[in-house]
């Protein structure tokens, strides 16, 4: 094919010759120097033009292996990003682009600084990846791993961990950065799972062994204060506090034979809404002692298919802590529906100081509490009850504005009933 090109390309310049002859009437000593020009041009012409013949295979073949480039890494589901040695971008994938919301941005040539300046929800994390991460890559001059926390729009934060590979001339100065970013969150989280998983194992383990040794004392303490209280009633206000402490113990016991393993839970199909009218009436006593009023809406009225007594201990307990929160004079509000997936959703809302980001952090962990009394076991039952019926629950909460806990529980489908909001 290049052999036929060359042909095809040294007859047109022979025609050009000729025609310049038969035009110009013949070669003459006064036109002999333009035929040799004309000569010249044409042999420097054949020149590159067969240069250009023999390296468009090449051109050709570099642009094919960039294009497989491109395909390979914008179908990897990690951030890949190959900078110069000045820290400017060469090439990144499709999910780093959209990552840093960089989708409609000339990105080649800029440095995350120069790039900062179209992003301003993630300007001061791509200055930060040049002036400390990559700058330490750079120091350290071999492969530097490390885990970075990127936040999302939505409030949420996505976890990679980021490997930068810094690349050297034989002369020691800088020749370019890959970058490689895999998303951990899910496995960060798998992890946390499993930490609380196996403090609740522990629990459940100690919980078996101790529980029914501290309630046989404790219910002879109980019994001997009872009997001997009538007969004594100059210090009834200390047997009372008696009475009251050692009730506090059997509840902590309680707590704690609840997260012992093996338990046998029996399901039943249960209407939501009747169990959380249930549980409020029982709490509106201890609601209007601190002038906190409790609101019930609900759009749908669904079934669950769950252990009815523990439905309601999990209720007793996210409800009790939003009217703790609650300011004098506030309101919980509890509202009850189905969302898009066919889940019931029941949403408690307090407007109370909300909770310390620390402290949201380590909602669940076993004995760990805010409060001044607080034994650390209320939620972590929760969390436990939640996890066997196939939930989830959650808490959005914002200073001085209140918390939402939102709870997820799968719905019985078949039997969702539609009901307009009481």
């Amino acid at each position: 094919m290049k052999k036929n090109l060359v042909i095809v390309y040294i007859f047109f310049c022979l025609i050009y010759i000729l025609a310049s002859i038969y035009i110009t009437g013949g070669v003459t000593s006064n036109k002999f120097s333009h035929l040799l020009k004309d000569i010249l041009f044409v042999i420097f012409n054949l020149f590159f033009f067969f240069l250009i013949v023999k390296k468009s295979p090449k051109l050709k073949t570099v642009e094919k292996e960039e294009q497989q480039l491109s395909t390979l890494i914008n179908s990897m589901v990690d951030f890949v990003c190959f900078k110069d040695g000045e820290g400017r971008w060469l090439k990144t994938n499709s999910f780093g682009l959209e990552l840093f919301q960089l989708e409609h941005v000339d990105y080649k040539g800029k440095t995350d600084t120069e790039l900062a300046e179209y992003s301003e929800f993630y300007r001061d994390a791509l200055i930060y990846c040049e002036e400390y991460s990559d700058r330490v890559a750079w120091e350290s001059r071999t492969v530097t791993r490390c885990e970075e926390v990127i936040p999302l729009p939505n409030g949420g934060t996505k976890t990679f961990d980021t490997i930068k590979h810094p690349l050297f001339y034989e002369d020691g100065s800088r020749k370019g950065l890959v970058v490689i970013g895999r998303d951990i969150t899910e496995k960060k989280l798998a992890e946390e799972r499993l930490v609380r998983s196996e403090k609740l194992s522990v629990i459940g383990e100690l919980a078996a062994s101790v529980a029914h040794e501290i309630r046989n004392p404790l219910t002879s303490l109980k019994g001997f204060v009872q009997y001997i209280r009538p007969a004594d009633r100059k210090n009834d206000r200390y047997y009372e506090i008696m009475l009251s402490e050692l009730e506090r113990i059997n509840d902590i016991v309680s707590e704690l034979l609840l997260l012992a393993k093996p338990q046998k839970v029996k399901f039943s199909k249960t209407v939501v809404s009747n169990t959380i009218e249930h549980v409020i009436s029982l709490l509106e006593t201890q609601a209007k002692m601190v002038n906190v009023n409790i609101n019930f809406y609900k759009v749908h009225s669904p079934v669950i298919n769950c252990e009815e007594n523990q439905i309601k201990q999990l209720l007793i307990n996210i409800i009790k802590n939003a009217i703790e929160a609650s300011k004098n004079g506030g309101t919980v509000d509890v509202f009850l529906d189905v969302n898009s997936d066919g889940m019931t959703v029941i949403r408690v809302v307090d407007n109370g100081e909300g909770i310390p980001e620390q402290v949201k952090n380590r909602l669940g962990e076993p004995f760990y509490s805010s409060k001044e009394n607080g034994t650390g076991l209320g939620l972590t039952v929760s969390f436990k009850i939640i996890e066997q019926h196939g939930g989830d629950i959650s808490y959005n909460s914002e200073p001085n504005k209140g918390t939402t806990a939102t709870i997820l529980l799968p719905s019985y489908s078949s039997q969702i009933e539609n009901v307009l909001s009481l």
